[in-house]
Protein backbone atom coordinates (compact mmCIF):
# COMPACT_ATOMS: atom_id res chain seq x y z
CA UNK A 1 0.00 0.00 0.00
CA UNK A 2 1.42 3.38 -1.04
CA UNK A 3 0.01 6.74 -0.11
CA UNK A 4 -0.05 10.08 -1.88
CA UNK A 5 2.23 13.07 -1.56
CA UNK A 6 1.12 16.59 -0.70
CA UNK A 7 3.12 19.79 -1.05
CA UNK A 8 3.33 20.09 2.75
CA UNK A 9 4.44 16.57 3.62
CA UNK A 10 5.29 13.18 2.23
CA UNK A 11 2.94 10.50 3.49
CA UNK A 12 3.76 6.84 3.00
CA UNK A 13 2.78 3.43 4.29
CA UNK A 14 4.11 -0.10 4.58
CA UNK A 15 2.70 -2.89 2.39
CA UNK A 16 -0.07 -3.89 4.80
CA UNK A 17 -0.87 -0.31 5.81
CA UNK A 18 -0.51 -0.79 9.55
CA UNK A 19 2.48 1.58 9.63
CA UNK A 20 2.26 5.06 8.15
CA UNK A 21 4.93 7.74 8.03
CA UNK A 22 4.83 11.50 7.54
CA UNK A 23 7.95 13.53 6.73
CA UNK A 24 8.67 16.98 5.27
CA UNK A 25 8.43 17.31 1.50
CA UNK A 26 11.82 19.02 1.63
CA UNK A 27 13.50 15.88 2.99
CA UNK A 28 16.81 15.20 1.23
CA UNK A 29 16.97 12.51 -1.37
CA UNK A 30 16.64 10.22 -3.07
CA UNK A 31 19.95 8.80 -1.77
CA UNK A 32 20.99 5.31 -2.91
CA UNK A 33 23.08 3.29 -0.46
CA UNK A 34 24.99 0.33 -1.92
CA UNK A 35 26.60 -0.97 1.30
CA UNK A 36 26.76 -4.70 1.98
CA UNK A 37 24.17 -4.45 4.78
CA UNK A 38 21.66 -2.80 2.45
CA UNK A 39 22.39 -5.44 -0.19
CA UNK A 40 21.56 -8.26 2.22
CA UNK A 41 18.52 -6.58 3.74
CA UNK A 42 16.97 -5.16 0.57
CA UNK A 43 18.30 -7.45 -2.13
CA UNK A 44 19.61 -4.36 -3.88
CA UNK A 45 20.61 -0.80 -3.00
CA UNK A 46 18.52 1.06 -0.41
CA UNK A 47 16.74 4.15 -1.85
CA UNK A 48 15.99 6.56 0.97
CA UNK A 49 14.87 10.03 1.96
CA UNK A 50 16.80 11.71 4.75
CA UNK A 51 15.40 14.00 7.44
CA UNK A 52 15.79 14.87 11.11
CA UNK A 53 14.16 12.25 13.33
CA UNK A 54 12.19 14.97 15.14
CA UNK A 55 10.48 15.95 11.86
CA UNK A 56 9.29 12.41 11.03
CA UNK A 57 6.02 11.12 12.49
CA UNK A 58 4.98 7.46 12.65
CA UNK A 59 1.48 6.02 12.93
CA UNK A 60 1.28 2.42 14.08
CA UNK A 61 4.68 2.56 15.75
CA UNK A 62 3.67 -0.46 17.85
CA UNK A 63 3.97 -2.54 14.65
CA UNK A 64 7.60 -1.55 14.07
CA UNK A 65 10.49 -3.76 15.16
CA UNK A 66 13.94 -2.15 15.27
CA UNK A 67 16.85 -4.44 14.40
CA UNK A 68 20.48 -3.56 15.26
CA UNK A 69 21.99 -4.19 11.82
CA UNK A 70 25.44 -2.88 12.75
CA UNK A 71 27.15 -1.33 15.77
CA UNK A 72 26.27 2.12 14.41
CA UNK A 73 22.78 1.63 12.93
CA UNK A 74 19.41 0.02 13.46
CA UNK A 75 16.66 -0.66 10.93
CA UNK A 76 12.90 -0.73 11.28
CA UNK A 77 10.56 -3.39 9.88
CA UNK A 78 6.80 -3.84 9.94
CA UNK A 79 6.22 -6.93 12.10
CA UNK A 80 3.23 -7.97 9.95
CA UNK A 81 4.22 -7.52 6.28
CA UNK A 82 7.99 -7.29 6.66
CA UNK A 83 8.30 -3.96 4.82
CA UNK A 84 11.69 -2.36 5.41
CA UNK A 85 10.82 1.06 6.74
CA UNK A 86 13.86 3.03 7.79
CA UNK A 87 17.43 3.12 8.99
CA UNK A 88 18.61 5.33 11.84
CA UNK A 89 21.96 5.77 13.55
CA UNK A 90 22.19 4.68 17.15
CA UNK A 91 23.91 7.97 17.91
CA UNK A 92 22.69 10.70 15.62
CA UNK A 93 19.75 12.93 14.84
CA UNK A 94 18.81 11.89 11.30
CA UNK A 95 16.73 9.04 9.92
CA UNK A 96 16.71 7.44 6.47
CA UNK A 97 13.20 6.45 5.39
CA UNK A 98 12.58 4.02 2.52
CA UNK A 99 11.59 5.87 -0.67
CA UNK A 100 9.51 2.82 -1.62
CA UNK A 101 6.90 3.69 1.03
CA UNK A 102 5.76 6.69 -0.98
CA UNK A 103 3.60 6.93 -4.07
CA UNK A 104 5.78 6.29 -7.11
CA UNK A 105 7.67 9.36 -6.66
CA UNK A 106 8.58 11.76 -4.57
CA UNK A 107 9.04 12.81 -8.22
CA UNK A 108 12.74 13.41 -7.88
CA UNK A 109 15.89 11.78 -9.14
CA UNK A 110 18.71 10.11 -7.21
CA UNK A 111 20.98 12.90 -5.95
CA UNK A 112 23.73 10.78 -4.44
CA UNK A 113 25.17 7.26 -4.47
CA UNK A 114 26.97 6.13 -1.29
CA UNK A 115 29.21 3.11 -0.68
CA UNK A 116 29.55 2.54 -4.42
CA UNK A 117 32.69 0.51 -3.78
CA UNK A 118 30.45 -2.20 -2.28
CA UNK A 119 28.12 -2.33 -5.31
CA UNK A 120 27.95 -5.77 -6.97
CA UNK A 121 28.59 -6.04 -10.69
CA UNK A 122 25.14 -7.27 -11.68
CA UNK A 123 23.41 -3.85 -11.71
CA UNK A 124 24.25 -0.30 -12.70
CA UNK A 125 24.22 2.45 -10.10
CA UNK A 126 21.39 4.98 -10.60
CA UNK A 127 22.34 8.00 -12.65
CA UNK A 128 23.04 11.15 -10.66
CA UNK A 129 22.44 14.49 -12.37
CA UNK A 130 21.68 15.32 -15.98
CA UNK A 131 22.81 13.03 -18.78
CA UNK A 132 25.75 14.50 -20.65
CA UNK A 133 26.27 14.17 -24.42
CA UNK A 134 28.77 11.33 -24.15
CA UNK A 135 26.53 9.45 -21.71
CA UNK A 136 23.62 9.79 -24.10
CA UNK A 137 25.73 8.50 -27.00
CA UNK A 138 27.00 5.56 -24.94
CA UNK A 139 23.43 4.65 -23.98
CA UNK A 140 22.26 4.85 -27.60
CA UNK A 141 25.11 2.67 -28.81
CA UNK A 142 24.89 0.14 -25.98
CA UNK A 143 21.21 -0.64 -26.53
CA UNK A 144 20.46 -0.11 -30.25
CA UNK A 145 16.81 -0.24 -31.29
CA UNK A 146 15.93 -1.70 -34.66
CA UNK A 147 13.12 -3.18 -36.68
CA UNK A 148 13.09 -5.07 -40.01
CA UNK A 149 13.00 -1.74 -41.86
CA UNK A 150 14.72 0.73 -39.54
CA UNK A 151 17.68 1.07 -37.23
CA UNK A 152 18.06 3.76 -34.59
CA UNK A 153 21.06 5.31 -32.92
CA UNK A 154 22.19 8.88 -32.22
CA UNK A 155 23.11 12.01 -34.13
CA UNK A 156 24.81 15.28 -33.27
CA UNK A 157 25.38 18.60 -34.99
CA UNK A 158 28.44 20.81 -34.72
CA UNK A 159 28.19 24.28 -36.24
CA UNK A 160 30.80 26.96 -36.84
CA UNK A 161 28.42 29.93 -36.92
CA UNK A 162 29.18 30.50 -40.61
CA UNK A 163 25.85 31.50 -42.21
CA UNK A 164 26.94 31.29 -45.82
CA UNK A 165 24.93 29.18 -48.23
CA UNK A 166 26.76 25.88 -48.85
CA UNK A 167 28.87 25.76 -52.00
CA UNK A 168 29.44 22.01 -51.59
CA UNK A 169 28.20 19.28 -49.26
CA UNK A 170 29.93 16.00 -48.49
CA UNK A 171 28.01 12.79 -47.70
CA UNK A 172 29.76 9.80 -46.16
CA UNK A 173 28.78 6.51 -44.58
CA UNK A 174 31.12 3.99 -42.99
CA UNK A 175 30.41 0.58 -41.47
CA UNK A 176 32.41 -0.79 -38.54
CA UNK A 177 33.15 -4.49 -38.24
CA UNK A 178 32.32 -4.53 -34.53
CA UNK A 179 31.74 -2.29 -31.50
CA UNK A 180 35.46 -1.83 -30.83
CA UNK A 181 36.05 -0.60 -34.36
CA UNK A 182 33.05 1.69 -34.05
CA UNK A 183 34.75 3.43 -31.11
CA UNK A 184 37.90 3.79 -33.18
CA UNK A 185 35.90 5.47 -35.95
CA UNK A 186 34.24 7.76 -33.42
CA UNK A 187 37.65 8.79 -32.05
CA UNK A 188 38.75 9.79 -35.56
CA UNK A 189 35.47 11.65 -36.06
CA UNK A 190 35.90 13.73 -32.91
CA UNK A 191 39.34 14.89 -34.09
CA UNK A 192 38.03 15.59 -37.58
CA UNK A 193 35.29 17.83 -36.19
CA UNK A 194 37.87 19.85 -34.28
CA UNK A 195 39.84 20.36 -37.49
CA UNK A 196 36.67 21.33 -39.38
CA UNK A 197 35.77 23.97 -36.78
CA UNK A 198 39.21 25.57 -37.27
CA UNK A 199 38.53 26.01 -40.99
CA UNK A 200 36.85 29.40 -41.79
CA UNK A 201 34.98 27.93 -44.77
CA UNK A 202 33.34 25.17 -42.74
CA UNK A 203 29.60 25.60 -42.08
CA UNK A 204 28.41 22.60 -40.06
CA UNK A 205 28.28 18.82 -39.74
CA UNK A 206 25.57 16.34 -38.81
CA UNK A 207 27.04 12.99 -37.82
CA UNK A 208 26.12 9.90 -35.87
CA UNK A 209 25.75 6.13 -35.76
CA UNK A 210 22.87 3.71 -36.30
CA UNK A 211 24.08 0.34 -35.10
CA UNK A 212 27.50 -0.19 -36.70
CA UNK A 213 26.88 2.24 -39.57
CA UNK A 214 28.20 5.76 -39.16
CA UNK A 215 27.29 8.76 -41.30
CA UNK A 216 28.28 12.38 -41.83
CA UNK A 217 26.83 15.26 -43.82
CA UNK A 218 29.10 18.31 -43.93
CA UNK A 219 28.47 21.73 -45.49
CA UNK A 220 31.23 24.02 -46.79
CA UNK A 221 31.50 27.39 -48.48
CA UNK A 222 33.52 25.82 -51.29
CA UNK A 223 35.52 22.72 -52.13
CA UNK A 224 38.84 24.42 -51.33
CA UNK A 225 37.71 24.88 -47.71
CA UNK A 226 36.77 21.23 -47.51
CA UNK A 227 40.07 20.05 -48.98
CA UNK A 228 42.07 22.15 -46.51
CA UNK A 229 40.23 20.60 -43.55
CA UNK A 230 40.46 17.07 -44.94
CA UNK A 231 44.21 17.48 -45.19
CA UNK A 232 44.47 17.47 -41.38
CA UNK A 233 43.61 14.45 -39.16
CA UNK A 234 41.22 13.08 -41.79
CA UNK A 235 44.28 12.19 -43.90
CA UNK A 236 45.59 10.06 -41.00
CA UNK A 237 42.30 8.17 -40.84
CA UNK A 238 42.39 7.56 -44.60
CA UNK A 239 45.89 6.10 -44.36
CA UNK A 240 44.68 3.67 -41.71
CA UNK A 241 41.65 2.82 -43.84
CA UNK A 242 43.72 1.80 -46.86
CA UNK A 243 46.80 0.57 -45.01
CA UNK A 244 45.15 -1.66 -42.39
CA UNK A 245 42.21 -4.02 -42.06
CA UNK A 246 40.06 -1.17 -40.82
CA UNK A 247 36.28 -0.82 -41.42
CA UNK A 248 33.95 -3.19 -43.26
CA UNK A 249 32.76 -0.76 -45.96
CA UNK A 250 32.74 2.95 -46.75
CA UNK A 251 31.36 5.43 -49.32
CA UNK A 252 32.17 9.11 -49.72
CA UNK A 253 30.86 11.78 -52.05
CA UNK A 254 30.85 15.54 -52.68
CA UNK A 255 27.74 17.32 -53.93
CA UNK A 256 27.26 20.78 -55.44
CA UNK A 257 23.77 22.32 -55.14
CA UNK A 258 21.64 22.49 -58.24
CA UNK A 259 19.32 24.99 -56.59
CA UNK A 260 19.26 26.61 -53.14
CA UNK A 261 15.72 27.66 -52.30
CA UNK A 262 14.70 30.54 -50.09
CA UNK A 263 14.89 30.16 -46.32
CA UNK A 264 11.68 30.94 -44.42
CA UNK A 265 11.33 32.06 -40.80
CA UNK A 266 8.10 32.88 -38.98
CA UNK A 267 7.62 36.31 -37.40
CA UNK A 268 7.23 35.88 -33.65
CA UNK A 269 4.74 38.79 -33.45
CA UNK A 270 2.24 38.44 -36.32
CA UNK A 271 3.03 34.88 -37.41
CA UNK A 272 3.86 35.75 -41.02
CA UNK A 273 6.29 33.41 -42.79
CA UNK A 274 9.05 35.61 -44.14
CA UNK A 275 11.74 34.86 -46.74
CA UNK A 276 14.99 35.58 -44.90
CA UNK A 277 17.76 34.39 -47.24
CA UNK A 278 18.82 38.02 -47.56
CA UNK A 279 18.65 38.36 -43.77
CA UNK A 280 15.91 41.03 -43.42
CA UNK A 281 15.73 42.71 -40.03
CA UNK A 282 12.02 43.57 -40.02
CA UNK A 283 8.84 41.68 -40.88
CA UNK A 284 7.31 42.92 -44.13
CA UNK A 285 3.81 42.57 -42.67
CA UNK A 286 3.98 44.10 -39.17
CA UNK A 287 7.48 45.64 -39.30
CA UNK A 288 8.49 43.90 -36.04
CA UNK A 289 12.09 42.79 -35.62
CA UNK A 290 12.65 39.34 -37.13
CA UNK A 291 14.50 36.56 -35.29
CA UNK A 292 18.12 36.12 -36.28
CA UNK A 293 18.43 34.13 -39.49
CA UNK A 294 19.57 30.55 -38.87
CA UNK A 295 22.51 28.99 -40.68
CA UNK A 296 21.63 27.18 -43.90
CA UNK A 297 22.89 23.85 -42.52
Amino acid sequence: MRESITTEALTGACHCGRVRVHMPSASAGVVACHCSDCQKLHGNFFAMLVAEQTSVQWEGAEHITWYRSSPANERGFCTHCGSRLAKRPVEGSRIMVSAGLFALAPSRAVIKNVWLEHKPTWYQAPRVGAMGPEEFVSLALAHPIESPTAQYGYALRAASGNKSAPGVMALTWITAQDETERERIRAHSRQNVQDFLDEPGFISIVTGFAGLRGFTVTAWQDEASMQRALGQHHAVAMRELFGERFVASVWTSVWAPTRINRMWVRCAVCGALEAVSDDPRACSKCHSAMPERPAFW
